[in-house]
């Protein structure tokens, strides 16, 4: 995550030092499950300092396991920040409580009707409901993006991009569009790749049959048909941090993967002094994602969990937190501030005169999809849902085929 690796030892050493004050109080801990270099360390840090507490960080890899965690019971989180279709399985299963929107020494919690972005409300107003309509007061977004590509901008490289305009997600699986050979990376997530290929053919990437249906498990028929096109399409690389990396300095022409990652290989790479050889191709048809913040049924100290996600949805705290990491702000307020600061002559990175800089402003005229990841103009935009074990074990069983 951009910026992250940064401030993470300095910000660790005042966590761990300001944690050794509060030990003695083990009512006010806050247990915080989260991804990763998913949040500013120093944040933390503060939220300790003002609410005279400790924070105790676990970190995961993907929100299945953070789904496995949350229903296992055996710790008793207080806050989670696990993906979209996840929160929707966790409400499902009644692993969330309803966040405390209508206390008013909360006002960030309680304006969450009108705080988020209007492409991410209408997708949470779309997708996250159920049979008493949207549940949105039981979940925070925290980081939003899209599915895409990453792709080479090296001469020789042209048809790459035109294709990835031309067909979306297609680009991945017509090797018919290119004169000549083009090394192609491919997350190594088996639902993603599923997706991808769902995606390429036009089609809601959680359906099970080309007839349209949603069953519990993907048809024969689609099996057969993905096992068959996900060959054919003989991806050079498996992969997932990695193959960001690999497009940006060369050694791959395109991988699929998640808009954050773009930015966070835009950073790396400014700050290595590399020249920006690679850009980010949001499709027309593509899914989209987001992270939220929410409070697991097994919490212990509910309230300072509220206060823990009213916090961080501060302005402020939001816009220091999104800077830091690099993934796309779901506040309209973070975006406001971040056209505010490039008005002002900011810089996304480095300063005047210094080698590698980039103004704020032109990384936003450059980047529109970092403030608005679906940039307002997309043909179809599809959200994962919730999918069964035998969906998921299908999944992999198609992806194991591959080898």
């Amino acid at each position: 995550m951009k910026k992250a690796f940064i401030i993470v030892f300095s910000a660790l050493i005042a966590f761990t030092v300001f944690a050794t004050t509060v030990l003695a109080t083990p009512s006010n801990i806050l247990y915080l499950l989260n991804w990763g270099e998913y949040i500013d360390m120093s944040l933390l840090a503060e939220f300790e300092s003002t609410y005279h507490c400790q924070v105790v960080l676990e970190t995961v890899t993907s929100s299945e396991a953070m789904y496995q965690k949350i229903a296992a019971s055996t710790t008793s989180y207080d806050v989670a920040i696990p993906g979209d279709y996840t929160v929707a399985e966790l409400h499902e299963e009644g692993l969330i409580r309803r966040l405390d929107v209508n206390n008013p020494d909360l006002p960030y919690l309680g304006a969450y009707k009108t705080s988020f972005s209007d492409d991410l409300s209408s997708l949470i107003y779309e997708y996250m409901k159920d049979e008493d309509g949207v549940y949105n007061d039981y979940f925070m977004p925290y980081f939003w993006g899209a599915y895409c590509a990453i792709y080479g901008t090296r001469p020789g490289e042209e048809e790459v991009e035109a294709a990835l305009k031309e067909k979306g997600f297609e680009a991945f699986y017509n090797r018919g569009l290119y004169s000549s050979p083009k090394k192609i990376g491919m997350y190594d997530t088996a639902r993603w790749i599923l997706a991808s290929y769902l995606l390429s053919q036009g089609l809601d990437p959680n359906i099970t049959d080309r007839d349209g249906s949603k069953d519990d498990d993907l048809s024969p028929a689609m099996v057969e048909e993905a096992k068959s096109k996900l060959k054919e399409a003989h991806f050079d690389e498996f992969g997932n941090d990695q193959l960001k990396r690999n497009v940006a300095t060369g050694s791959l022409d395109m991988c699929f993967t998640q808009l954050g990652d773009f930015f966070d290989t835009l950073f790396l790479s400014l700050e290595e002094g590399k020249d920006i050889e690679f850009n980010v191709a949001v499709p027309k048809a593509t899914a989209a994602f987001f992270d939220s913040m929410v409070i697991p049924s097994t919490c212990q100290n509910y309230s300072l969990a509220n206060k823990f996600i009213n916090f961080m949805l501060n302005p402020e705290k939001a816009y220091q937190n999104a800077k830091a990491i690099g993934y796309s702000p779901t506040l309209k307020s973070v975006v406001e501030l971040y056209k505010e600061d490039a008005r002002k002559g900011a810089y996304y990175f480095g300063e005047e005169d210094s080698k590698g800089s980039l103004l704020l402003s032109d990384f936003l005229s450059r980047y529109p999809v970092y403030l608005d990841p679906l940039a307002g103009k997309k043909d179809a935009v599809y959200m994962l849902e919730p999918k069964s074990i035998r969906y998921l074990t299908t999944c992999e069983t198609i992806f194991n085929s591959l080898a």
